[in-house]
């Protein structure tokens, strides 16, 4: 296949994806539909019910010690030492290592962006999303930004007929994103959405690179674009606007892929050594180049080494013990949400994937591939609340837990001094009905949706007597971060 009937069949994309969990390749499932505004009944107020709000903070039943560290140290040591490594070394690489694999992960595994691509395993990946998107856009499912349907023509370009050749002796060229790059599920720059258009929720951005992160330019493409991918998404960026480095060699690019890495606690600016600032985000990973003090960090032109403030990075290569999970996790309290990291943000999958990163420990992007990442456990839906909290606790004193429902995926904290379960997770919304809702009442009457949108401390009790239920009621998946011997006393 020539290139350019390539570039004219993908006019569709790829995955879209954030909390969402989708088959049969990482494309999105949108978030449950907002409440549907209605007319108000005979003698009722129009704003007895209104169909949206902005929830409270800190959110219903969360106390002010609930969003404090030490709290939640104090009340894990009370079930599991806090200090004890939840991996030996080797226990740890093995775990990363699953991670990267395609029998288990599919096209969602890890990828090594200094490995040679398979052409024929690339055009197959793409081929099914381009499926999955023409049945999207066929149905109406996703609409353009005005509404309207992608036009016959462009739909027609989705059929998925790549072939292997169009993919054959792709580089391997490694570079830096210096500031955040959208990745585009398509090779286009026009956004598409759910037919509800929630400008948050653009289905053409899979994700985007983050300031000192690795990104693999595999080709060249029409329009001034290029098909790229992390170690973790694949799509399109713009490439007049993607603020990158010059190509690594090989040796430098294996050190940003691989680390070992300090981990930036704050934003702060590093000069270049020419004159211009490199603005260093917060949890930017940067290579360790001689123990703590230095860094390797990349700018507009190439990689240098630079000295950090130790007080702004992490120590490098930390033990991952709950302690060390605790701390990271609640470093990113009240951090801004964002669907496929829009406006900067993290969504549910984004913040977990980050703050275990920072730790050396690798998941995949996706709730529903991380949710597979550990140990797992299946919770029937019909499973009564009392056990389904047993086993959550259970697991909880196995090693760190992760709780997930179709869409959604949050760290557990444990139980607080009331005995009530809490979580942290970043999200965007949830329900409260409205005096007078009753059981079985449909999406939409009667309740409420408040917006979130930021990383916050809850209980398992939010949406309780809504259409969605309570989060305590969806949880579908317990997941156990722990090496598969966890429950046996290491040597």
């Amino acid at each position: 296949m020539n290139s350019s009937r390539t570039h004219g069949v993908l006019l569709g994309g790829l995955f879209v994806f954030a909390c969402g969990t989708p088959p049969p390749e990482p494309a999105p499932q949108a978030p449950p539909p907002a409440p549907v505004a209605r007319a108000a009944a005979a003698g009722e107020s129009a704003t007895d019910c209104p169909a949206t709000g902005v929830a409270v903070d800190p959110l219903p039943r969360t106390r002010p010690e609930h969003e404090q560290l030490d709290y939640w140290l104090t009340r894990t040591a009370a079930v599991a030492d806090l200090d004890r490594p939840l991996f030996t070394p080797a226990e740890l690489a093995a775990f990363n290592a699953r991670i990267g694999r395609r029998d288990v992960f599919g096209a969602s595994a890890r990828a090594d962006l200094l490995a040679p691509v398979d052409p024929a395993r690339l055009a197959d990946d793409l081929n099914t999303r381009l499926g999955y998107l023409r049945g999207k856009f066929e149905s109406a499912a996703y609409v353009r930004g005005d509404g309207t349907p992608l036009p016959p023509e462009q739909i027609a370009a989705l059929t998925p007929t790549l072939d292997a050749r169009a993919f054959t002796d792709l580089p391997t060229e490694v570079r830096v994103a210096l500031d955040l790059v959208p990745i585009h599920c398509a090779p286009q720059r026009e956004p598409y959405y759910t037919p509800s258009r929630d400008p948050a929720f653009d289905r053409n951005l899979c994700s985007m690179a983050r300031a000192q992160e690795p990104l693999q330019i595999l080709r060249p493409w029409d329009g001034g674009l290029a098909l790229a991918r992390t170690t973790y998404v694949m799509g399109w960026i713009d490439l007049a606007d993607a603020r990158l480095s010059p190509p690594l060699e090989p040796k430098i690019a294996r050190r940003f892929i691989d680390g070992p890495f300090v981990r930036a606690g704050q934003d702060f600016d590093l000069s270049d050594g020419q004159g211009t600032d490199i603005h260093v985000p917060f949890a930017s990973l940067m290579p360790t180049a001689s123990g703590r003090r230095e860094a390797l960090v990349a700018g507009p032109g190439g990689v240098a080494v630079r000295f950090v403030d130790p007080a702004r990075v992490s120590a490098p290569e930390r033990p991952l013990t709950r302690r060390a999970v605790l701390t990271d996790a609640f470093s990113y309290l009240h951090r801004p949400y964002g669907w496929g990291d829009y406006a900067g943000g993290r969504d549910c999958s984004r913040y977990l994937m980050d703050m275990f990163g920072g730790l050396g420990l690798v998941l995949p992007r996706h709730t529903s591939d991380q949710a597979l990442a550990g140990q797992v456990e299946e919770l029937p839906p019909d499973l009564p609340e009392p056990e389904r909290l047993r086993r959550i606790d259970a697991a909880h004193r196995r090693g760190v837990v992760l709780l997930h429902f179709p869409g959604h995926i949050m760290l557990y904290l444990g139980r607080d001094d009331a005995g009530a379960p809490m979580a942290i997770h970043s999200f965007a919304e949830y329900l409260v009905p409205c005096p007078g809702r009753t059981d079985g009442a449909p999406a939409g009457e009667r309740e409420t949706l408040l917006r979130v949108d930021g990383v916050h401390v809850s209980d398992l009790e939010l949406g309780r007597g809504t259409s969605r239920t309570a989060f305590i009621q969806r949880i579908s998946r317990i997941t156990v971060l722990a090496p598969p011997a966890a429950t046996e006393p290491r040597p």
